[in-house]
């Protein structure tokens, strides 16, 4: 037992650094338990689906899980506010019968089926309030016991901390992150996955005000941020979504570029997902990339390289911000090489130059 809470720790480690190996401390916390399944889920439902931890044999299951319509008809989730209430809790407070419970489709057509028949809930604090740890036993665990009480108890202030020191390594990442637009025109706003939540971030990564989107973009465009917004969340954190557009009011031509905040940034259980940065651009650059657009059929995350590229970001800035591979950005050049007949970098920063 001791070695399985060394493999926590180093686990937990290196989550707090990398969220990717939360699925690993969910690994750990299965064979601790001695459960089937392990997943790290808020308790908000609007964040549901957006950015969760879970162990490698029940992420398996989650397709089907979607795709049945399971999470529409879980009763599972009269579980949740007897966590939040003291710490704990299982399915059996709410099926003491099992037999009866084993009868009902959820349990009998998917959970069963699976071996994940009976669940414990675990409240952990996170800085977007509370998640819970859902560990999925065999259908045939015996009922919660005191030795499993005395785990829980040991494994949430553990969960807790490393919590609590991913955040702060995070958020010192997001203050880095923000320098790259030092001396810029660019504005910086983070928002929350449904887009209720809009502060904006200064130069040192702090956060300002909250704002409301709709003073951000004009009013049609407000409103199918949320959109845009939700699709971008819910793109493969491996292959993180970016999208760009711009737009012309009173006069002045903005460029705006929404991502999730960057793999090697975030964090699960952060409350703001998305990064908004809107960038003024001058009559002139906005006629260069009407004519990129017009003229040689550039996309708009195309153009946004472009731009970036030849205000001296390197493609591997530019991967870091659109929240992409390097070699991504690299063989989007080669495709806007081909549309503008130009060789390398040099050539497309002095053609660009020239429009």
């Amino acid at each position: 037992m001791e070695t399985a809470w060394n493999r926590l720790d180093d686990a937990l480690n290196l989550a707090t650094e990398d969220a990717q190996h939360w699925e690993d401390v969910c690994n750990e916390v299965v064979d601790i338990f001695g459960a089937e399944g392990a997943i790290l889920v808020p308790t908000d439902p609007s964040f549901r689906g957006v950015w969760m931890s879970c162990s490698s044999k029940l992420k398996m299951t989650l397709g089907e899980y979607i795709e049945g319509g399971w999470h529409l008809r879980d009763p599972r989730e009269k579980v949740t506010p007897l966590m939040l209430k003291k710490g704990y809790s299982t399915d059996d407070d709410i099926f003491p019968d099992r037999a009866a419970k084993a009868e009902m489709p959820f349990y009998k057509d998917f959970l069963c089926k699976h071996n994940f028949g009976v669940l414990t809930a675990v409240r952990i604090l996170t800085p977007n309030g509370y998640w819970g740890l859902m560990l999925h036993f065999a259908n045939d665990h015996p009922p919660i016991s005191q030795t499993e009480m005395a785990l829980i108890e040991k494994i949430r202030p553990i969960l807790e901390r490393a919590v609590a020191k991913a955040d702060e390594i995070a958020h010192r990442r997001i203050s880095a992150f923000a320098q790259f637009f030092k001396g810029t025109k660019s504005k910086v706003y983070v928002l929350d996955v449904d887009g209720e939540q809009c502060f904006n971030m200064d130069n040192d990564g702090n956060l300002g005000n909250q704002v409301r989107v709709s003073e951000l973009l004009p009013k049609q465009m407000s409103r199918d941020l949320n959109d845009e917004i939700r699709d971008v969340c819910a793109s493969d954190p491996e292959i993180s979504l970016s999208k760009s557009f711009q737009f012309r009011e009173n006069d002045q031509n903005t460029s705006v570029l929404i991502i999730q905040i960057p793999p090697s940034l975030r964090h699960y259980f952060m409350v703001f997902k998305v990064c908004v940065i809107t960038t003024e651009c001058s009559n002139m650059n906005a006629l260069k990339q009407k004519h990129l657009r017009d003229n040689y059929q550039l996309s708009e995350s195309e153009i946004t390289t472009v731009d970036l590229l030849s205000a001296g970001k390197t493609p591997n800035m530019i991967a870091d911000l659109m929240s992409l591979k390097a070699t991504s950005i690299r063989q989007r050049l080669k495709v806007i090489y081909q549309k503008t007949n130009v060789n390398s970098q040099v050539e497309l920063v002095a053609f660009y130059g020239k429009l």
